[in-house]
């Protein structure tokens, strides 16, 4: 496994801590917590250097210039805020904040017809506030996706939505069952929700030209979605301070082709597709950037897996 695999990081923190901070932000409102946030983010800038210098990387790629102390901070900042955040949109208390929403009636329409889809995101911004935000409760999103490495968040996500666990399809399950439930899903008018801009262990994967340089990205989702053989949309939740949430939906393809004779240039094309809406995003909320880890680093080749299973694989 090498450095740059995020799967092989650990939780930071302990639970103990992570715990004080979403109750601290529940008990006492969001704005309080601000200072919280503020700390919390002032002591990665200082100590956490990994973090740092994947985020001096990543903003001089998208501003063409050096990243100084204070932007990487409000880099971090973000990335603090909206971790906090998850503790009001999972709870439900979304009084203090706005969200803006461009696209969200293509999800509408598309659950009208009876039959869901699959939607595919990016570490950029929040899943939690696109489900949060939206203007009908019964916009049923699944997110697919592999927790094992994350299991004090995860464990805490449920405690405080006990629904939480029954929204989420966890990809270390058997694959058999994980393609069923996915099926299931779309079937039955819901939405699986996924995410290309990070690889995991075995995890197939294909490049795309992104802000100028090949990275590797997730074939996963595609492959997933060329199976299920329905509509594909792409969903952002970018966070704009102090309070607001952006959401933007998009319709990425009326049905994913992935043929046999062509399986890689397929994959490649569809992949770059996605780099380009992700970049163009990105873009605009640069400080909603979440992946701090060499992003542009060379991968290993994962085995070949059976194209019939869930290689769905990690989002």
């Amino acid at each position: 496994m090498t450095e740059t695999n995020w799967l092989s990081r650990r939780e930071r923190g302990t639970v103990l801590g992570i715990r004080a901070a979403f109750r601290f932000a529940t008990l006492v409102g969001r704005t309080p917590t601000k200072l919280l946030v503020a700390a919390i983010a002032l002591w990665y800038r200082l100590f956490d250097r990994r973090s740092v210098r994947c985020s001096q990387d990543w903003l001089r790629r998208v501003t063409g210039r050096r990243a100084g102390f204070w932007a990487v901070y409000r880099h971090l900042r973000t990335f603090a805020q909206v971790t906090l955040d998850r503790a009001f949109l999972l709870t439900g208390r979304t009084q203090s904040l706005q969200f803006t929403r461009t696209g969200l009636e293509l999800l509408e329409q598309q659950q009208k017809s009876g039959r869901g889809a699959v939607l595919i995101g990016a570490h950029l911004g929040s899943y939690e506030a696109m489900r949060a935000g939206g203007r009908h409760d019964d916009l049923r999103i699944r997110i697919v996706g592999y927790f094992a490495n994350a299991r004090m968040i995860n464990e805490l996500m449920h405690e405080l939505n006990p629904a939480w666990k029954t929204q989420v399809i966890h990809l270390g399950e058997d694959p058999v069952n994980v393609m069923a439930n996915v099926q299931d899903a779309v079937e039955h008018g819901e939405f699986v929700a996924m995410m290309a801009d990070r690889t995991g262990l075995n995890d197939r994967t294909v490049d795309a030209t992104f802000f100028g340089e090949r990275a590797a990205f997730s074939s996963g989702p595609f492959l997933l979605a060329s199976i299920l053989r329905c509509p594909v949309y792409l969903v952002f939740g970018l966070y704009r301070a102090p309070n607001r949430y952006d959401l933007h939906c998009e319709r990425f393809a009326d049905r994913i082709d992935v043929p046999r004779k062509d399986r890689e240039g397929a994959l490649q094309r569809w992949a770059q597709a996605y780099a380009e809406r992700v970049e163009h995003h990105a873009r605009q909320a640069p400080e909603n950037w979440f992946n701090f880890h060499d992003f542009w680093a060379p991968r290993t080749a994962a085995p070949t897996v059976p194209t019939a299973s869930p290689e769905a694989s990690t989002p």
